[in-house]
């Protein structure tokens, strides 16, 4: 029983990292997106047909950084408490 309880928390906890980092390169790639144009929005104007749009864009990519911040911060909550649960396991053997 013991053992199938650690088998199982290992499993929740290698899903909670592969999350945290999927979470994390969406934030990375936002990140960069935003920073990447900085103020040089000319090449976007080729792309967008205003500065409402490009306006629409910059929103939507920090609401998006902002989202998986938040999910991959949750993420690592739960790979604490997972390990934390983990270490009671093996420290009662």
């Amino acid at each position: 029983m013991k053992e199938e309880k650690i088998k199982s928390l290992n499993q929740e906890l290698k899903r909670h990292l592969l999350l945290l980092i999927s979470n994390s390169t969406m934030v990375a790639s936002q990140l960069l997106l935003l920073i990447g144009f900085g103020n040089n929005w000319e090449p976007l104007m080729n792309v967008f047909h205003s500065p409402l749009d490009i306006q629409i864009m910059i929103c939507s990519s920090s609401l998006m950084v902002f989202g998986f911040g938040l999910t991959a911060a949750v993420h690592a909550l739960e790979i604490s408490d997972i390990k934390k649960s983990l270490k009671s396991y093996t420290d009662g053997e």
